[in-house]
């Protein structure tokens, strides 16, 4: 434990600070058990109102805070190949927030998420969002994008192809959130004139597939 990041011990996912979980819950009457994949420090399931009786979360390693090892049941579990300790149709919410991108295998995630949600559940995950159109112009030139770089860890590359005949074969599509989107170019202007004269981007562009650099994707079990 003491040899992982302050940052990772710290994070607020964008789909909890920004209100898109909330709002997700409000909308669609959602209650009951939840359970968060890579659940991290466990700030997602604190976020979540009291109306969830059962708080769940699964990680490779516990590093719940303190208050959260008061509230949430933890099991340890590689999400790229072992079953969930959850029985059939037992829960009403999973989220996967910046997970499924870095597993080797994001499809075993979603079999299980359908497994264990009641029918009519709902499945809500963040992921790179591809269709950035900044990511789709450096991809034209160099055969890359910035969110799949050999200096990170992100694997998942979910064509609208491929999320067709995956996970909507098992969930229907309630709606997509997308993340604010950044000013393109912004870092490089910093490293540039250097971090004192341009100030830290802020998530300023609107919610848009065209500037976002992450999409939210909200799923019911079929």
């Amino acid at each position: 434990y003491e040899d992982i990041d302050k940052n990772v011990k710290d994070r607020t996912t964008w789909a909890v600070g920004t209100g898109v979980l909330g709002d997700t819950i409000k909308n669609y009457g959602i209650s009951g058990s939840a359970l968060d994949l890579g659940c991290g420090n466990g700030k997602t399931l604190l976020s979540l109102p009291d109306n969830f009786s059962n708080l769940y979360g699964v990680d490779i390693l516990n590093i719940l805070s303190d208050e959260a090892k008061t509230k949430v049941n933890f099991s340890s579990a590689d999400l790229n190949f072992e079953r969930l300790p959850h029985q059939d149709n037992s829960l009403d919410l999973v989220t996967a927030f910046q997970i499924i991108e870095h597993l080797e295998n994001p499809f075993w995630v979603m079999r299980e998420a359908r497994r264990i949600l009641k029918p009519g559940g709902i499945f809500m995950f963040s992921i790179p969002n591809q269709f950035n159109l900044s990511f789709r112009l450096k991809f034209l030139f160099t055969g890359n994008m910035p969110p799949w770089t050999e200096k990170n860890h992100h694997l998942l590359f979910l064509t609208n192809a491929v999320f067709k005949k995956t996970y909507l074969a098992s969930f229907n599509l309630l709606e997509i959130v997308y993340q604010r989107g950044a000013i393109p170019g912004w870092g490089r202007l910093r490293s540039i004139f250097g971090k004192k004269l341009i100030k830290k981007h802020a998530m300023v562009l609107p919610r848009s597939k065209l500037f976002a650099r992450a999409a939210c994707y909200i799923l019911r079990k079929q």
